[in-house]
């Protein structure tokens, strides 16, 4: 993987859902400016398909959530990979 997708995954993973969500259209446009119609119709399928999974697990969270702050998912993680090193 470049330093420039390491880079990208890192600060998707640190900024709230909707910034990320912009981020990632900003990217795509960008990626499908520099790849040909062919390239661009292969790149784009996934992309519904990640925005419709993205807008079921928001759904799918507030129909569990309980009102009350606690650890994120992504602070669990940091912590158990932590452990690790």
């Amino acid at each position: 993987m470049s330093s420039l997708a390491l880079e990208i995954d890192h600060v998707m993973q640190r900024i709230a859902a909707p910034k990320a969500m912009r981020l990632e259209r900003l990217l795509r446009d960008g990626l499908a400016l520099a790849l040909s119609e062919e390239e661009r119709d292969a790149v784009a399928a996934p992309v519904h398909q990640h925005q419709d999974w993205l807008m079921r697990l928001n759904a799918l969270r507030n129909s569990v959530g309980t009102g009350k702050a606690g650890t994120s998912t992504e602070a669990i993680l940091d912590d158990l990979r932590s452990e690790r090193a």
